[in-house]
């Protein structure tokens, strides 16, 4: 039976036991789950550095083309962590339906030095490939109350690792004295995308010898002055069908700038813009309006009243990494999808609430060694 064209992954990961350990020493391990069921994989304790990690469960930190990025760490949705695993070289068993995916994993070296702190912040550091084969794991360091910003980066090339720092000068970004609060890293379009759900957005080709750092603002009316509790359940950044997308709950105004009387799912889709970017051959984005749909007429489809859910505001998932029309949303205990453009439900998964942890990715699945493709 073939595996699924993509799968949910909670970034929670789930960490073996001794015994199941000793059955079948793996150091990583899945079972694919069609969505809109969640994908979990399994690690073994064996690859924290430490004493065995009782307080330390393993989270995904980010993924690449080939390859994902683990830590271990306290915490349902940890924010700190100074040790890092590069898990790569996945091997698809005949049956990924009865057979787990296994996967080889390789510890990252421990930074160190002034330049090179140990400690990442886990929202701000993002997994690509290098240009010659290999890995970049890449984390931006905004300074609070300073205009500068500091970008770290450790290669990894023919099994070996180094890094080097970078020092910038921010952008003026419209004059705005707003500290940076970091949401997540999309990897897309050959570059990296540092984005802050109530601001905006920074992207760099990490691969170049001397990366440049540009400022790109939420669409219009989205900005922020300062973030909100939570603001992950009603905004979204991510790619799907190859394009940068923005979602989000209009709650307070529309589009238009007009107050708003019923609330709404939003989309718009980022695309490329020449602006001249000071010669570094990079480019800006415009966001085109893409669609919008009022949550009344969701709850007025017949596919909805068959979930038997509440007319209530759920909280936003993700995008279908290959139809944008499609949004996955929770609500309780139910996770479910919805074509926005059709509001109509396409699939939904009652009692969900234990496969489902905060921040999940639309993946891509191994379809042979080395081969994990994923998409955001």
């Amino acid at each position: 039976m073939a595996a699924p064209p993509w799968v949910i992954l909670r970034r929670r990961l789930g960490l073996v036991s001794a015994q199941a350990e000793a059955e079948r020493p793996v150091s990583i391990s899945v079972a694919l789950r069609e969505p809109p069921r969640v994908t979990v994989l399994d690690v073994s304790p064996r690859l924290h550095r430490g004493p065995r990690p009782f307080d330390k469960l393993p989270y995904l930190v980010a993924t690449g083309p080939g390859v994902l990025l683990v830590c271990f760490a306290a915490g349902e949705v940890p924010t700190v962590t100074d040790d890092l695993v590069l898990v790569r070289s996945f091997v698809s068993p005949g049956d990924p339906w009865r057979q787990p995916t296994t996967g080889s994993p390789d510890l990252v070296p421990r930074r160190a030095g002034p330049s090179m702190p140990a400690s990442y912040d886990i929202r701000s550091v993002g997994l690509t490939t290098v240009m010659f084969g290999g890995y970049l794991i890449a984390e931006l360091r905004v300074t609070r109350t300073s205009d500068r910003a500091k970008l770290l980066r450790l290669f990894s090339l023919d099994e070996r690792w180094f890094g080097k720092a970078s020092l910038f000068s921010r952008d003026d970004q419209d004059g705005r004295a707003q500290e940076w609060s970091p949401s997540g890293v999309l990897d897309h379009d050959k570059k990296l995308w540092w984005f802050d759900l109530s601001w905006g957005l920074i992207s760099c080709d990490p691969n170049v010898d001397d990366p440049v750092l540009r400022f790109h603002d939420l669409p219009p009316g989205r900005y922020l002055v300062e973030p909100r509790p939570f603001i992950h359940t009603i905004r979204c950044i991510c790619v799907s069908d190859h394009m940068l997308r923005y979602v989000d709950i209009a709650r307070d105004i529309d589009v238009d700038g007009i107050w708003a009387t019923e609330e709404k799912v939003v989309m718009w889709t980022g695309v490329p813009s020449s602006d001249g970017g000071d010669g570094d051959g990079d480019h800006g984005i415009r966001w085109e309006h893409t669609y919008e749909m009022s949550f009344q007429e969701i709850w007025n489809d017949a596919s909805y009243g068959e979930t038997q859910l509440p007319a209530a505001i759920p909280e936003i998932v993700l995008v279908h990494p290959r139809h944008p029309n499609v949004v996955y949303f929770f609500l309780g205990r139910t996770l479910f999808a919805v074509d926005v453009l059709l509001h109509r439900v396409v699939w939904f998964v009652k009692d969900a609430h234990k496969l489902v942890a905060p921040g999940l990715q639309a993946l891509r699945p191994p379809m042979g060694p080395t081969s994990l493709d994923c998409q955001w």
